[in-house]
């Protein structure tokens, strides 16, 4: 059995600056940025492997792992851990959109980017849709929000809530049509009410990350069997467990179907 790779896993692996999680032998890398939402994908990536013949080196770059915490700018601390790391072969490139964090930025426009200053030159390019921030949710609102939004009245919450969920989900159907999954945008929109896409606003469900590893198994040619989706690691909810129940704002607000 696979041991899961988690975020503390992450952390404690670039304290050392060990970056590979794959097999360094192999003829094939692929390399992961993103933040918790890439350690999924990295999980699944490790069991196509295992059932494979380990035929990909994988390296996964997660800034947020990175980051000694309040006080301190992200952009330093990924500097600081990469001052010495450059890129060597990188066949395949699976990312999100990145901004604000120094050599691991993924935005060539960006005066530090994992091209121009680690020389990571990919021969294919994978762009991931980000759900992040994505604050649609009554509960988690309150949390954040407890001098404005936490003392509201029912209504009010209700209004709230309805003009933010449009707002956000305006802007992550925008992150899927600018990513290398176009298409993705017509199936959030048929799922939008049928399917909870997301646990928290950072932490997407498993049914949204799935559909993007396909797309990204599809683009590399992978072959997803039914022995390989029900492996622990794939058909695992990692992040149920973050999830805030949905309340009767939730459902009187959008009209939620699950």
């Amino acid at each position: 059995m696979i041991a899961p790779i988690t975020t503390n896993i992450l952390r404690a692996s670039y304290e050392d600056k060990k970056f590979s999680f794959g097999n360094p032998q192999s003829k094939q890398t692929i390399c992961l940025i993103g933040s918790c939402r890439i350690v999924p994908m990295l999980n699944f990536m490790r069991v196509y492997n295992s059932m494979h013949g380990d035929p990909f080196e994988l390296l996964c770059f997660n800034p947020v792992e990175m980051w000694l915490g309040p006080g301190h700018h992200v952009a330093d601390d990924v500097n600081n851990i990469l001052n010495d790391y450059r890129f060597g072969r990188t066949d395949i490139l699976v990312c999100e959109h990145i901004e604000r964090c120094g050599v691991l930025n993924t935005v060539r426009s960006s005066e530090q980017n994992i091209f121009a200053s680690l020389g990571c030159q990919p021969s294919v390019e994978i762009r991931l849709p980000n759900w992040n921030d994505i604050h649609i949710f009554d509960a988690e609102t309150a949390m954040y929000d407890k001098v404005g939004y936490a003392k509201m009245g029912h209504a009010d919450r209700v209004a709230f809530i309805r003009e933010q969920t449009t707002i956000h989900k305006a802007r992550f159907l925008s992150h899927c049509r600018a990513s290398s999954f176009p298409e993705l945008a017509g199936w959030v929109e048929e799922n939008w009410l049928t399917t909870r896409l997301g646990w928290l606003s950072n932490h997407p469900t498993r049914a949204l990350t799935w559909k993007i590893f396909k797309g990204i198994a599809e683009k590399l040619g992978l072959e997803i069997t039914p022995q390989f989706e029900s492996h622990p690691l794939c058909s695992t909810d990692v992040y149920q467990s973050t999830g805030v129940a949905l309340t009767d704002v939730d459902y009187e607000a959008n009209g939620w179907k699950f």
